[in-house]
């Protein structure tokens, strides 16, 4: 819970990033011994002079096109960069997780980077010490790894270690450039619950992610970026259906898929991250068709079906008010996770969701020694207008926080219809004659 009353946590006033073209040793030489502190002509503006606050408790998602200025903001807000015009000021303690590994050192190990990292973010020695084991197990890095350098470590492994530190020392912002996306499905799990156990303590979020239901999910608010200027900043149940849509636009330009690009980048992120697991050299080389073991504390689906009346596939043909729509998927459970949930999405061809199923919890139950669960949905009569529309299947954690696995579209369906009806939905009513008088 933001509160207007209080002195805002961050503030960007009129703040911007411009970086000098690039010049010959032999002119940067010249320039610093005439002492030329102005920007010469040719030089590239990251971001625009903002303007903007973060209040106590407030969270606020970053979202933009690549190139849109993000990162560069991200980098003001933790002091990592200098803006080239105006200010930025913050209170109290930042903790940021931008590029992997930027706050590590290469050389040093794992327990020697906890305490590196720790105290740049302003932690004794001493206070480190009282949080080392539970930032250790938080990473669920093995000792072994833990007393290696980092320079031998996964990206993954890095991402692990910088987040469990990062969220260790109760910060008053954390700034997030991607990192939730980042490691297998139980590390991203437990990384969702964290984030939303310092929001919920009073920690400030500035979050920037291409999954826009991240921001949605975070987020309060939402700032929009358009080639390094804010396009809009408000509130994020006002903004994001905006830049949906903008989305939207761009992917029905030829040769830009923005939607599907964030789906298969998301989709691919929400496997487990083979590097996280080094394999040992002298075991037999695997052949390339034997699919990999996903770990059992996982859940996921095992296979999917989409019908439409009496025929299964991925390209599907029926008719608008009397065809019915069904899913079936199986589904691998856990331990961690015995009670996941089913989510079936339609959205239009351009990726716009149009409405979203959830199975009711606990109706995911295994059936088998192995944890697997069957569960169908079903829409009868769809009540569709006629045209193409896509359909997708999600599998969440039982509060329906987190994305375990999304397959987006698996299938398409075409509908049929003679009618004159307008917009993707029929509205179901009835019309009756009022007698005059």
């Amino acid at each position: 819970m933001s509160s207007d009353t209080q002195p805002p946590v961050l503030s960007f006033q009129e703040a911007g990033k411009t970086y000098p073209p690039q010049r010959t040793p032999l002119r940067q030489l010249w320039g610093h011994l005439r002492g030329s502190q102005r920007l010469e002509a040719g030089g590239y503006t990251a971001l625009q002079p903002v303007s903007f606050d973060i209040l106590p408790g407030q969270s606020v998602g970053i979202v933009g096109l690549n190139g849109a200025g993000k990162s560069t903001l991200l980098q003001l807000a933790a002091g990592t960069l200098t803006p080239s015009s105006g200010q930025v000021r913050s209170q109290g303690r930042i903790a940021a997780l931008l590029e992997l590994g930027s706050g590590f050192n290469p050389e040093a190990t794992g327990i020697e980077n906890i305490f590196l990292y720790a105290a740049t973010m302003g932690l004794t020695h001493a206070q480190v010490s009282t949080r080392l084991d539970a930032i250790c197990a938080f990473s669920g890095l093995s000792s072994e790894h833990l007393a290696m350098p980092v320079k031998t470590y996964s990206s993954g492994m890095q991402v692990r270690l910088a987040f469990a530190v990062a969220t260790s020392v109760e910060p008053d912002i954390l700034i997030v450039d991607e990192a939730l996306s980042v490691g297998d499905g139980v590390f991203a799990k437990r990384s969702f619950d964290r984030v939303m156990q310092l929001r919920e303590n009073g920690t400030s979020l500035l979050l920037c992610s291409h999954a826009l239901f991240h921001v949605d999910l975070f987020c309060e608010r939402c700032l929009w970026l358009e080639q390094g200027r804010i396009r809009e900043f408000g509130p994020t149940s006002a903004v994001l259906p905006r830049y949906q849509e903008y989305l939207d636009g761009v992917n029905r330009q030829p040769g830009i898929d923005a939607v599907s690009a964030t789906v298969q980048a998301h989709a691919a992120s929400a496997l487990p991250d083979p590097s996280d697991h080094p394999s040992d050299p002298s075991a037999p080389p695997v052949p390339p068709d034997t699919p990999a073991p996903a770990p059992a504390a996982v859940a996921r689906f095992i296979q999917v079906e989409v019908g439409l009346d009496d025929t299964v596939g991925t390209e599907l043909r029926g008719h608008t008010g009397s065809s019915t729509l069904h899913v079936d998927a199986t589904v691998h459970t856990s331990a961690q996770e015995p009670h996941p949930l089913v989510a079936v999405v339609i959205s239009s061809e351009s990726g716009k969701i149009l409405g979203s199923g959830h199975c009711p919890p606990g109706t995911v139950q295994a059936h088998n020694a192995q944890g697997h669960a069957q569960v169908r949905y079903t829409l009868p009569q769809l009540p569709l207008n006629k045209g193409r529309y896509r359909v997708g299947v999600y599998l969440l954690c039982a509060q329906g926080r987190y994305v375990y696995e999304w397959m987006d579209p698996i299938a398409h369906i075409e509908l049929e219809h003679s009618g004159q009806h307008q917009g993707p939905w029929l509205l179901a009513g009835d019309w009756t004659q009022v007698p005059h008088g």
